[in-house]
């Protein structure tokens, strides 16, 4: 699990097989799953918006928006 520092809405982001995604938000314990259409795109742009201090949140949200992170029913 990777813990997001200093993002106001993503606490935490962990990657698993087959393109799934777990997202943690902040203020709640709870995983929400995902899967992404490319993981690893997902995880490099992950690491590029960390480095340049960008918003995660913006970033897991236009993944969701453009189709490329759906979420997967309970």
């Amino acid at each position: 699990m990777a813990k997001i520092q200093g993002s106001s809405a993503i606490a935490a982001v962990n990657f698993g097989e087959n393109n799934a995604v777990e997202v943690q938000f902040q203020g709640n314990e709870k995983l929400y799953g995902f899967v992404a259409k490319d993981s690893s795109q997902l995880r490099n742009d992950l690491q590029s918006t960390l480095e340049r201090n960008e918003s995660v949140g913006s970033l897991i949200a236009g993944y969701r928006r453009s189709g490329k992170l759906q979420a997967v029913e309970a």
